[in-house]
């Protein structure tokens, strides 16, 4: 089996053999869409070559993971005219069952190895489906459950596909670039759509648009001082400067809330607080300058822009927050259900959930009402233990004076930092990004052990 795997990987590695593969299995399936009416004959057309695709995937998953990375966020961008965003999470579920088989059938041994944070997500899961003894009866729950299942599974995934350090890193560099290309398009539909745009052009929720490049403007903040070569210095500095300049642009406000303390630590650790205020004086020109129109048409200045403005929405916020406190005590051990929250809200408000659609904007409430203790506790306990995965990874690499990776680390450490206040503004418990990055510590913090291990003498 394994002999005949390594054939069929080394075809799937070959472009021209592929390319031709991929022409004629479409060439053999035109004919159906001429000869088959309706979208029986668009399934007939494409499932040959759809077959070919899951095979090179199932084989070698690794380069379908790097496309897959760069192209979500940027699918996200038509989000307004299709309803990508359950598809391109079904796409991502999808990557993850086709990558279970490679891992398994493959020379490595795939790593079974129960560690502090996969103990945490094996009793966080449980939690969730415990939750479902209070929400058995709406078909959400169960859905929700499922997506907690193939967090699960993408994090397995990530553990075994990316544990090489080049790998890690060609994925990190490939996230960048997604975030830039992503920020250009946003800032050049700033300042010629609609003034009220936001940052559309990205993501359909400028809140979630903040929370993917947050991470990433950290990451490339510290891979530009960690860069031995000027071209990647040059890169990774001109990443942070653009999704700088991008990030005020989605009009958040709980985002700039992050963001700006964000970057007074990151010039401030560095040594450079000119650069930092700088920085910060030429985006806010170009924050007002992008709204000017909007300032025009409703009065408002750049202050009671934050203070006047969407008041409304703060008070539907802090609402939805009391109500769920109220959920967890009354169901404090499992939960009202994942993903319920919607559905126990009637019982809770006077307010019909129809006026107002009713979503925490708090992930940790959001677990908390949804799992009880049962599934908070060991959630919490993920996040302590992929940060302490991040403290003592960097604290190696520091005893041993490896700079660069030293700065990968914090980076990477400061960023999960900096998601997780986001969260606090965000339902985005299901998110793959909070799983990324809760892989990546576990990702680092093996690299440790095994430059540990070679060390050691005999």
């Amino acid at each position: 089996m394994s002999k005949a795997l390594n054939s069929v990987r080394h075809f799937s590695r070959e472009p021209l053999w592929v390319a031709l593969a991929a022409i004629s299995l479409l060439a053999i399936g035109i004919p159906f869409f001429f000869l088959v009416s309706g979208m029986m004959g668009i399934v007939m057309a494409v499932a040959p070559l759809g077959l070919l695709i899951i095979l090179l995937v199932v084989v070698n998953p690794y380069p379908f993971w790097l496309a897959y990375f760069f192209l979500v966020p940027l699918l996200l961008i038509v989000n307004d005219l299709f309803p990508t965003g359950s598809f391109t999470r079904l796409f991502g579920l999808l990557m993850v069952v086709l990558s279970v088989p490679n891992i398994l059938l493959s020379k490595r041994t795939p790593s079974f190895k129960i560690t502090a944070v996969g103990a945490s997500l094996l009793v966080f899961f449980a939690g969730c489906c415990l939750s479902l003894l209070s929400s058995w009866f709406i078909k959400e729950a169960f859905l929700g459950v499922g997506l907690f299942f193939g967090n699960l599974l993408l994090y397995w995934t990530c553990v075994n596909l990316f544990s090489d350090e080049k790998r890690l890193r060609t994925i990190l560099d490939f996230f960048i670039i997604g975030m830039v290309v992503q920020s250009l398009i946003s800032v050049v539909m700033k300042f010629f759509s609609h003034p009220l745009a936001r940052a559309i052009g990205t993501i359909t929720d400028a809140n979630y648009f903040g929370f993917w490049l947050l991470p990433f403007l950290t990451i490339s903040f510290y891979s530009g001082f960690g860069a031995e070569k000027r071209w990647k210095r040059i890169f990774y500095f001109s990443a942070f400067l653009l999704i700088s300049l991008a990030l005020p642009l989605t009009y958040s406000r709980s985002m700039l809330m992050i963001f700006v303390p964000l970057q007074v630590f990151l010039f401030t650790r560095f040594k450079k607080p000119l650069l930092g205020i700088l920085l910060l004086f030429v985006g806010t020109i170009i924050f007002y300058f992008a709204f000017q129109r909007y300032f025009a048409s409703t009065g408002l200045n750049l202050m009671s822009f934050f203070t006047a403005t969407r008041v409304g929405s703060i008070v539907w916020r802090s609402h939805f927050a009391v109500k769920a406190v109220e959920m967890f005590l009354d169901y404090p051990l499992f939960g009202i259900g994942v993903d319920c929250f919607y559905y126990f809200f009637r019982f809770y408000s006077e307010t019909t959930p129809y006026v107002f659609n009713p979503v925490i904007h708090n992930s940790y409430l959001e677990i908390l009402s949804g799992t009880g203790l049962a599934g908070f506790l060991p959630f919490i306990g993920i996040l302590f233990f992929s940060l302490r995965n991040f403290w003592r990874t960097r604290k190696f690499y520091s005893k041993i004076k490896d700079r660069r990776r030293a700065l990968l680390v914090e980076g990477l450490m400061v960023a999960f930092t900096a998601s997780l206040l986001s969260h606090l503004f965000l339902s985005a418990q299901h998110n793959i990004l909070l799983y990324f990055l809760i892989a990546v510590s576990t990702i680092v913090s093996n690299n440790t052990e095994k430059k540990v291990m070679a060390n050691m003498p005999p």
